[in-house]
C-alpha cells in the first residue's frame, strides 16, 4: 500500500509494521520480516490459516485499530 511504518502498542511494547495490502475483510502486513494476513470474520479479526506464525489476539486488535483508526468504524 505505502511505505509508511506504523506502530501498534501492546501494553508497554511497541510493534512496528508495514501494510502490504488492505481489503475490506483482509489486511496483509509485514512485521519484523514476517508476513501476516488477518481476516475479518463474524468473531472479529483473526490470523489467516496460511500464516507461518500466529499473532496474539491483543496484538491483532491493536494492529487493526492502527490501520483503521480508533474513530472510524471497521468494515464488515
Amino acid at each position: 500500500m505505502n511505505n509508511d511504518r506504523l506502530a501498534a502498542q501492546l501494553e508497554t511494547r511497541i510493534f512496528y509494521f508495514y501494510v502490504v495490502d488492505q481489503k475490506p475483510n483482509e489486511i496483509r502486513i509485514t512485521m519484523y520480516g514476517t508476513h501476516y494476513t488477518l481476516h475479518k470474520s463474524n468473531e472479529g479479526w483473526r490470523n489467516a490459516s496460511s500464516n507461518s506464525m500466529n499473532m496474539s489476539q491483543p496484538l491483532i486488535d491493536s494492529v487493526v485499530e492502527v490501520v483503521y483508526g480508533s474513530t472510524q468504524p471497521m468494515p464488515v
